[in-house]
């Protein structure tokens, strides 16, 4: 697009970021139908044109902030130019070609799907622009973090009622300690883009002793009816005495029927204590880029001494969801489950002459945040041998789990249309 206005417009926006099992009796059996096989997507088309261009790998210049947050090292025809900004610096990196490649580093998290949608409303608000379609083309993982790469196809409407078509390529690095987000609005150097912004998150550090990397990762694909619609990235960090943390968070991005396109991102941090048991929890939900739901729950200490009856474990809550504020305590019979004990009831579901069935709490605070919600785990030997679904109220999910109890495969329905989860990287593997 050749409207400096549109980038000075983009770049503000990229300045700020637009960031144990109850065994119950067996019910009957609910076959899972077999579906259809999905409609293949079709391949991109070859491009053609100025859509075709690439560049030869260029000279790698060394780059970092006067304020020491950050070095790295990025193909560039000469050095960057760094821009100092509330938050971010932004780096407008030269490639010899009629628009410069501008990436932004934050110095807190953002979310990747509101960032990634944000920059595309942007687009469609100035004068003359009708964004066609936003798409995310690959998700992958580079220097321990997840990577999106997405798509804005574009039509400009020029003097005399001439419409010309532009591309603007995007990459979100989520990760938590400098995220990423880039930016080329020029017809073609589709690998060139890829090549120059993974090479750049792949070399961004923080300067001084590294930090301690998380124990292990797992990254998996969202797709909705067979496109690319985002990612799911879990780690999981030892703690001092025994603790552990777990991070999940989903960015998705989703078509919308009559505002466009909508974002969600999630995360869900838990800390277990030294026997696996759920200390705390901490739900944040965001749609477009604004806050929808933020609560932390906390499991409240055990009476002293214990008594011989089995008590109730109680949790205590408190957060908003939108404009409500969120407080209160409630209490499980069989305790709040962890991932790992779902993973734990789904190997014993699974196991030869384990149970059919298996019903645990867990908390799912965007549903009800005043009490635990139950899920029951069903075996499902008619759809293959680690088949099975999980079940919240009306809402069934089918899955496929490895043998260690890992869910590998889900599938839920969405207003959207139908959204898969499929485990791509796993470190250790599952």
């Amino acid at each position: 697009m050749d409207s400096s206005m549109w980038r000075f417009a983009l770049l503000l926006c990229l300045t700020s970021a637009c960031a144990g099992p109850s065994v119950t009796t067996v019910r009957p059996e609910q076959p899972v139908p077999v579906p259809p096989p999905a409609a293949k997507v079709p391949p991109p088309p070859t491009p053609t044109g100025p859509f075709a261009r690439e560049l030869a790998p260029l000279p790698r210049q060394r780059v970092s902030s006067a304020e020491g947050i950050f070095t790295a090292e990025v193909e560039a025809t000469s050095a960057p130019r760094l821009t100092r900004h509330e938050g971010s610096t932004r780096l407008e990196i030269p490639l010899g070609t009629e628009a410069a490649l501008s990436c932004f580093v934050y110095e807190r998290p953002i979310d990747a799907a509101g960032a990634v949608l944000a920059v595309a409303k942007a687009a469609q608000g100035h004068k003359g622009v009708t964004v066609r379609s936003m798409a995310p083309t690959e998700v992958t993982v580079v220097a321990d973090a997840p990577v999106m790469f997405v798509d804005v196809d574009y039509e400009v409407v020029a003097s005399g009622d001439s419409v010309s078509a532009g591309r603007l390529k995007l990459m979100v690095s989520a990760s938590p300690e400098l995220p990423l987000l880039c930016a080329h609005d020029e017809p073609g150097y589709a690998r060139t883009f890829h090549r120059v912004t993974t090479g750049l998150a792949a070399t961004l550090k923080v300067p001084g002793p590294a930090r301690t990397p998380a124990r292990t990762k797992a990254l998996r694909v969202l797709k909705l009816d067979g496109r690319l619609a985002g990612f799911d990235w879990r780690t999981e960090q030892r703690l001092e005495g025994g603790s552990r943390r777990t991070e999940v968070s989903t960015s998705l991005l989703l078509p919308g029927a009559t505002n466009g396109p909508h974002a969600e991102d999630r995360t869900i941090t838990t800390v277990t204590d030294e026997e696996g048991r759920l200390k705390e929890q901490r739900h944040a939900h965001a749609e477009d880029g604004r806050l929808t739901l933020q609560v932390t729950l906390r499991r409240e200490r055990e009476p002293q001494p214990p008594t011989r009856a089995a008590p109730e474990t109680a949790y205590r809550y408190e957060g908003r969801q939108g404009s409500r504020a969120l407080k209160g305590t409630f209490t499980s019979k069989r305790g709040l489950a962890t991932e790992d004990t779902v993973h734990d009831t789904v190997r014993d579901v699974l196991r030869p002459g384990g149970p059919a069935e298996a019903v645990l709490d867990v908390y799912r605070p965007a549903d009800v945040p005043s009490a635990p919600t139950e899920l029951v785990l069903r075996r499902v030997p008619s759809a293959g041998p680690r088949a099975l679904t999980l079940t919240t109220g009306d809402a069934t999910e089918e899955a496929r789990a490895a043998e260690s109890g890992t869910l590998e495969w889900t599938k839920r329905a969405l207003p959207e249309g139908q959204l898969t989860s499929e485990l791509i990287h796993g470190s250790p593997p599952p």
